[in-house]
């Protein structure tokens, strides 16, 4: 059965809402929706209450006069019963509990209470969404739990048993220009779960990439099946924790997941065509990589920036991640030295420019005809810029856009590195490129390493998959 009526509900009721300040729930829901877009009826329910937020209050589900497909619970869980059955006589069509204190505590009563509310849940037709979780991301509807995620919709389909590491995905990964089609912060699972949420996405033709971060599963069979199915349509890159034995402790009273062995779930992602990363810094990289990168002919790299010693650096972090730099060619420098003096830079592959003043156009296209060549990588640290902050901010910062420019209209693919950051000058430098490559849908990585890991991962997934040039 199809997922997608949960992301676009035609009203939302949200329990628990209240006119305190702090009062998440309203935080969280009530006041986001409008401001980020939600075209729907909006409900309050809460018996104390006449009005919140602008909007008339309801004293239950059953007492709001239009129809309600959607609900967000954030009350006690010993009062969750009550409100299910509320919600099969209202018609509702999904519930997301937002509510914690269930099978994540491994007390029995409570796991009694969560398989309770799917009960009453499959009895009215009704899905649920958690509990114990943030629930839905469709910036297309106008759905959100946290105000400055992205309201454009992109290709990224990302799923996650934490709710918070959800939150750190979004803002992380919109930091550098990814978007997502739509997000679902799972939590314990009690309905829909992983497996339905990665069938939908492997279908969803919004969704071009799948991510998902994952503690556990109930069905490893099913799960099994639904990956090889979704990785032979789409890219799939799943973060797995909770393997070790302190860790599968967590997960269960995190999420209440069987967490399962670490080879295990190594053996089950290799097998299924998923790609596994081991956080969500690397997961960001993957998917910068394979939104703004064409399908590569090779590993051949050209490093271009300056600095002798970040060239060195450089060279052996390419070669570490999985890339090669290839030595630049006898014809290809001399063409290079009539534009680069030879005193203060390095010419041969990584090219260290020596300094901005000289004009790097004619440098750049000399690259570009390099036939060996596969891609080039923009390296740029900031701190060992002998400039005072003020100079820094007027001349580098400006001639850097004009570089960056100046990739842009290569042929080659490129990327940027802003690395070795530590002091301020360099976290505004690396702010701004940051933002800059995204506006222009330009890979941005935060190290030479990690660009290198992220691409040579990427052209052996292509490789593997045979896909054409």
């Amino acid at each position: 059965m199809t997922l997608d009526y949960i992301f676009h509900p035609r009203s939302i009721a949200v329990v628990g809402a209240s006119v305190g300040p702090w009062n998440a729930v309203t935080q969280l829901f009530l006041d986001t929706l409008p401001q980020f877009g939600y075209k729907g009826e909006v409900y309050p329910i809460n018996p104390k209450f006449d009005e919140i937020s602008g909007l008339k209050a309801y004293p239950n589900v059953r007492d709001v006069p239009g129809p309600v497909d959607h609900v967000i619970c954030m009350i006690p869980a010993e009062a969750t019963r009550q409100l299910l059955e509320d919600c099969v006589a209202k018609g509702v069509q999904t519930v997301h509990l937002y509510t914690a204190g269930f099978a994540e505590t491994g007390e029995v009563d409570r796991v009694r209470l969560q398989d309770e509310l799917v009960s009453i849940a499959r009895r009215g037709g009704i899905r649920i969404i958690g509990p114990n979780c943030m629930g839905i991301y469709c910036p297309g509807s106008g759905i959100t739990y946290c105000a400055d995620f992205p309201k454009e919709p992109g290709t990224v389909g990302f799923i996650s048993q934490s709710g918070s590491y959800s939150i750190l995905m979004v803002r992380g990964a919109a930091a550098r220009g990814v978007r997502f089609s739509k997000m679902v912060s799972y939590g314990n699972a009690s309905d829909i779960d992983e497996i339905n949420l990665l069938d939908y996405l492997a279908h969803d033709p919004e969704t071009e990439v799948i991510a998902a971060y994952i503690e556990g599963t109930k069905d490893g069979q099913r799960l099994r099946k639904v990956l090889t199915e979704a990785a032979a349509k789409k890219p799939v890159i799943i973060i797995k924790k909770g393997g070790t034995a302190a860790g599968s402790r967590g997960a269960l009273s995190h999420t209440g997941a069987l967490a399962g062995d670490n080879a295990v779930w190594e053996a089950l992602l290799k097998q299924t065509g998923v790609i596994r990363v081991e956080d969500f810094e690397e997961m960001i990289d993957m998917l910068v990589t394979f939104l703004f990168f064409p399908i590569l002919r090779g590993g051949r790299v050209a490093v271009v920036g300056l600095g002798g010693g970040a060239s060195v650096r450089a060279s052996d972090e390419c070669e570490l991640g999985g890339l090669s730099l290839p030595p630049a060619p006898e014809e290809l420098v001399t063409e290079i030295k009539r534009f680069i003096p030879v005193a203060g830079s390095m010419l041969r592959n990584p090219f260290d420019m020596g300094t901005y003043r000289h004009d790097w156009t004619p440098v750049l296209r000399a690259l570009d005809s390099w036939a060996e060549l596969d891609i080039f990588l923009w390296q740029i640290a900031p701190e060992i810029e002998p400039f005072e902050e003020g100079v820094y901010r007027q001349f580098i910062t400006e001639r850097r856009g004009q570089i960056l420019e100046m990739f842009q209209g290569m042929q080659k693919p490129t990327a940027v590195v802003v690395h070795a950051v530590e002091a301020s000058i360099g976290l505004e430098t690396l702010d701004i490129m940051r933002t800059r490559c995204a506006e222009h849908e330009m890979a941005f990585y935060p190290s030479i390493y990690r660009a290198a890991r992220a691409i040579s991962r990427y052209i052996d997934y292509h490789a593997r998959r045979g896909s054409k040039k």
